[in-house]
């Protein structure tokens, strides 16, 4: 398979990642998607400069334990990636715990949302890095291809009918960019139909008030204006959580939030 370079939308992201029929595995992969977590929102977000601003600042703990799953089989494609691969969906540095999305539910109006909008979903090592990130609608995303196996990458989403995109890579070194996973909110599923143990997550979201938490659990959001919010927590192997939080003009409100495993 040839090599596309990167660019943003255009004719060959259309014509290599496209939102075909579900059948077959991509089937099995759309069950699997499921409750929604980020729903479509019914108003649209308005950006504009905001004044004295607060932030929100916090760190998420785990309340009982996660163990990372056994190692998956990596079967034909041992050559390439060892007898099997590790399990990447726990990231813990202390209480701490990492990948987890945080975001205020409900802002319809708040800082403008950046005019920079593209992230990576990579295959390297014989895994989709990064494993969790967030970003905004509209947003560019970059499929890029380091392993020497071919992968069938389905974008899901709970609720939807197909895949949001699909995105074929071979062994040659790639970068296939689509905007088809960001168009509207939701929490994205990235997996591969030819492999068990490949899985990202995309955050999708239509206002700029997220994060994503680093492995000791920390995180910040910042521009927020004054006012009362709900904090809402995501985990791919936790329940998800909400809590109250007031946010002062030109103050820092700190929070302790806690998931539990499931």
């Amino acid at each position: 398979m040839l090599a596309t370079t990167a660019c943003k939308g255009g004719e060959r992201a259309n014509a290599r990642a496209s939102v075909p029929r579900v059948a077959g595995p991509a089937a099995a992969i759309m069950d699997s998607a499921g409750e929604i977590v980020i729903p479509v929102p019914a108003t649209s977000y308005i950006g504009a400069a905001v004044a004295n601003a607060g932030t929100v600042t916090g760190t998420v703990t785990l309340t009982g334990t996660l163990t990372p799953a056994p190692p998956a089989s990596t079967g034909r494609d041992s050559t390439v990636c060892g007898a099997t691969v590790a399990d990447s969906s726990v990231q813990q540095r202390g209480p701490g715990l990492g990948g987890v999305v945080v975001w205020l539910d409900g802002v319809r109006r708040g800082k403008p949302i950046p005019l920079e909008r593209r992230i990576e979903v990579e295959s390297d090592h014989c895994l989709l890095t990064p494993r969790v990130q967030a970003t905004v609608t509209n947003s560019a995303v970059n499929v890029v291809g380091h392993d020497d196996f071919r992968q069938h990458l389905h974008f899901v989403a709970a609720g939807e009918a197909a895949p949001r995109a699909t995105v074929l890579l071979g062994k040659d070194e790639q970068v296939i960019p689509t905007e088809l996973p960001a168009k509207k909110p939701g929490m994205v599923i990235v997996r591969d139909s030819d492999h068990s143990w490949p899985s990202a997550y995309v955050a999708v979201f239509d206002h700029p008030y997220f994060a994503v938490t680093k492995p000791d659990g920390s995180f910040t959001i910042d521009g927020v204006p004054a006012g009362r919010y709900t904090v809402v927590t995501w985990h791919e192997r936790a329940k998800k959580s909400e809590q109250k939080i007031e946010v002062g003009a030109n103050l820092v409100a700190k929070i302790a939030l806690a998931v539990q495993s499931r």
